[in-house]
């Protein structure tokens, strides 16, 4: 039979040293967990984003928890917002198509993003940016949801600033276009209505050929047709057997009363001026309607050398008097334009240069207007040269600006150069200015042979 031993209540103290109380362990582990969860408030707490808590197994969802920054910007104390329902920060009556979408994702247990209006303490009205997910147990029945939002109203007030600044510069890029096109049709009705008179004068002197002509030929015609009936007259007294000698004598009379000889060398003469001046009046308006060519977006294939001898054919009346055009025009490739365009640039170029001609003092034989076109690798180049009085240099860098003019007041708008410059832009081309005070100025026209195509294509990359 063993022995019984007994301890005694030292030992008993002893083994009460060494081993632990049952709930210590229990004990550490909810302070650890305590001060885990103090240090996710303070997080939570510190952080300016909107952090709430709901119970989703609640009718209202109430909420359990919320952050600092939740009850600073809704303008209440923590206390007063737990156990209420979200709408006590999004209202219904300011939310209703948002809070069904959140109702119904809390129903079903999904995510949801949205934006909402929110209404503090004081009543007044914010916009917040809201992001609510699930919580799951671990059998994963939803018992809670956690939303995270943020003041939004300012972010929302820049992007609607931004476009309104947007549309504000839209609009004004639509009015500029507008003005654009509006200064545009007004520089072509005002050079039309400028030629209009120099128009009816190129064509009045060929009409005068015509009509002299007419004339002519309408007396010849009364002379010719007197003779031709004392001819019948002279027949028909050889047919009555009178002397022949008699008869001639009276057609040598009326041959010397119609002046035969004149008129077989100046009807025809006449003829050939009145040819001249039909063609002459057809040339004119077919460059008139050429020149006129009607204003369109789309490009297609023009001669350049053509448009400026039919601007020229135009413009005569404006340089005839005060200078003479020399043209030295190369072999070009058609290129891609709007003709009618480029013709209104070549105009308003050659009724300049001859403006500065007069304004020099010199004359049709001392004045000078040169004009040169040359292919120049993938374009061409057009040279509109005079030997006027030239621009001041301090005046060269303001002369396609809109509205400066150098002419008298009522001689010059200050729209022409810069009409012209936005044309050869639109065409992807340039134009460039040589002046000097005296000598004389050049302007010198770049476009690319493919038109605007040739600049859109130069912007697209290149796939390898």
């Amino acid at each position: 039979m063993q022995p019984v031993t007994r301890s005694t209540p030292a030992d008993q103290n002893s083994e009460l040293r060494h081993t632990p109380p049952p709930l210590a362990a229990d004990v550490t582990e909810l302070e650890r967990l305590r001060r885990e969860l103090d240090v996710r408030n303070c997080a939570l707490d510190a952080a300016a984003t909107h952090f709430i808590i709901g119970d989703a197994t609640k009718p209202d969802w109430p909420l359990v928890y919320l952050n600092r920054a939740v009850a600073r910007d809704y303008g209440y104390e923590s206390a007063e917002l737990l156990g209420l329902g979200p709408a006590t920060l999004f209202p219904v009556d300011l939310n209703q198509v948002q809070l069904e979408g959140l109702a119904q994702a809390l129903t079903t247990g999904r995510e949801l993003r949205t934006e909402m209006r929110g209404r503090r303490k004081d009543g007044s009205i914010f916009w917040v940016g809201f992001f609510i997910a699930p919580v799951r147990d671990p059998a994963g029945h939803m018992t809670h949801y956690v939303g995270i939002g943020a003041d939004i109203t300012a972010r929302l007030e820049q992007e609607r600033t931004q476009r309104q600044l947007q549309d504000q510069l839209y609009s004004e890029m639509q009015e500029r276009e507008r003005m654009a096109i509006e200064l545009r049709l007004a520089q072509k009705l005002e050079s039309v209505g400028r030629l209009a008179a120099g128009i009816a004068h190129e064509i009045n002197t060929p009409i005068q050929y015509v009509g002299d002509g007419v004339a002519f030929l309408q007396s010849a015609q009364a002379d010719l047709e007197q003779l031709l009936e004392a001819y019948r007259q002279a027949f028909k007294r050889l047919a009555a057997s009178e002397p022949p000698a008699a008869v001639i004598q009276s057609v040598e009379e009326a041959q010397a009363a119609a002046d035969l000889e004149f008129l077989s060398v100046e009807v025809p003469k006449a003829f050939e001026r009145t040819l001249q001046g039909v063609e002459r009046v057809a040339a004119i308006v077919r460059a008139m309607k050429e020149f006129a060519h009607p204003d369109t977006n789309e490009q297609s294939p023009a001669d350049l050398n053509h448009a400026l001898e039919t601007t020229l054919i135009v413009a005569n009346n404006e340089y005839k008097y005060s200078a003479t055009v020399e043209t030295q025009f190369g072999a070009l490739p058609d290129v891609m334009c709007n003709v009618g365009e480029l013709n209104q640039v070549f105009l308003n170029l050659i009724v300049n240069a001859a403006h500065a001609i007069q304004e020099s003092g010199k004359d049709a034989a001392s004045g000078r207007i040169t004009i040169a076109t040359a292919a120049a690798r993938d374009g061409v180049v057009i040279s509109i040269a005079d030997n006027g009085c030239g621009i001041k240099e301090e005046n060269q860098e303001k002369i396609f600006d809109p509205f400066f003019t150098t002419k008298p007041v009522g001689r010059g708008t200050g729209q022409g150069l810069a009409i012209a410059r936005s044309i050869i832009e639109k065409h992807a081309g340039s134009i460039d200015l040589q002046s000097t005070v005296g000598v004389g100025t050049r302007f010198i026209i770049r476009l690319p042979v493919a038109g605007r195509g040739a600049a859109q294509s130069s912007k697209t990359p290149q796939v390898a």
